[in-house]
């Protein structure tokens, strides 16, 4: 009898062990499956905020390329007419044009998404490597167009001293029509052109870069 009962009891005791370890294992699966929802719902949180942040820099870009388009085109018509009008007829419009060079286009991205990712400690929240990836070649073309900007201001302030020899700003008035056709001035033109063709190279990359990243982050959400 005694036997008997021990046997009852050490299997009941077994029950006991194997129901108390099915229950913290249930526990166990539960706390990691709201973990994991938990990590999912950052991860969706912190995907909108960078395609907020994308669209805001899309926008820059997008401006930046149509005002870098437009002096491109005026740069190239003042070459033109200086190789064609001989007889200097057009002065006023090379002028005119000459003024501005001193305008120009200026992406100024302090800090990439992926640097600010990176300073603060999320990049291991972005789980989709081709999406971070994205996000670094990006950041690393923002840093070359920061530098290209950088030295097209300096050719700026570098030229506009010399063009203002040329000219009478109030009332606007070609002094030096001669300056204005000479080969030096024209060489100047090119120097800005070629900057200018090179900004928007890098504009028209970074657009697309852009959109590309966008539409992954979208997808993303959904």
């Amino acid at each position: 009898m005694e036997k008997n009962k021990t046997g009852k009891y050490l299997m009941y005791a077994i029950g006991e062990i194997i129901l108390v370890v099915i229950g913290i294992l249930i526990a166990v699966s539960i706390n990691n499956w709201k973990q994991s929802i938990d990590v999912k719902e950052v991860e969706q949180n912190l995907y909108s905020d960078l395609i907020q942040e994308l669209r805001v820099d899309l926008d820059e870009i997008q401006g930046n390329r149509s005002q870098n388009k437009r002096y491109l085109s005026r740069f190239n018509n003042a070459s033109e007419i200086i190789l064609t009008d001989t007889q200097m007829q057009f002065a006023d419009t090379i002028g005119t044009i000459a003024l501005e060079l001193a305008n120009f286009s200026d992406f100024d991205k302090k800090e990439s998404a992926y640097e600010v990712l990176a300073s603060s400690g999320k990049l291991d929240l972005v789980t989709n490597k081709n999406v971070l990836k994205q996000l670094q070649q990006l950041g690393i073309l923002y840093t070359y167009i920061n530098r290209l900007e950088k030295n097209h201001e300096q050719i700026v302030m570098m030229t506009l001293p010399k063009i203002i020899d040329y000219l009478r700003l109030k009332p606007f008035r070609v002094i030096q029509k001669e300056a204005l056709y000479n080969y030096k001035f024209h060489n100047t033109l090119q120097i800005f052109i070629h900057i200018l063709d090179e900004k928007e190279g890098l504009y028209k990359k970074a657009e697309n870069d852009l959109n590309h990243l966008i539409i992954s982050l979208e997808e993303e959400l959904n």
